[in-house]
């Protein structure tokens, strides 16, 4: 039996079978969905550097007005934008001025403080 066996598989590799015909191309298939996004690439190299960039418009100019009194003014190019007194009494009246302030009703005072905030125009 194993010799029956080994004769079948000799001559069924010398059999060369039925080929196969060769066909028509056929038409293209319709067009298939778009696969996932591949993975990032590598980052790329640094550019150039760029132009100097305009001057920006000027800030608001601020100054901080202190006197050893208890009246202030600001500058004519100024505007006063804030004011308050300080010193040894409960209350006192914050006077505002053209362009300044006074604390308390003497402008002699030693001691009432008063303190403006002036901004450029």
């Amino acid at each position: 039996m194993t010799v029956a066996l080994l004769a079948a598989f000799a001559l069924a590799g010398c059999s060369e079978g039925v080929k196969a015909v060769k066909g028509e191309k056929g038409e293209a298939g319709e067009k298939g969905e778009p696969g996932p996004a591949g993975p990032p690439g590598p980052a790329g190299s640094k550019g150039d550097k760029g132009d100097k960039g305009d001057a920006g418009a000027p800030g608001t100019a601020l100054r901080v007005v202190a006197p050893q009194s208890s009246t202030a003014s600001c500058e004519t190019d100024e505007v006063m934008i804030s004011a308050f007194c300080s010193g040894s009494f409960n209350v006192y009246p914050l006077v505002p001025l053209a362009n300044g302030a006074r604390c308390g009703n003497n402008p002699n005072s030693t001691t009432l403080r008063v303190t403006i905030v002036c901004a450029k125009r």
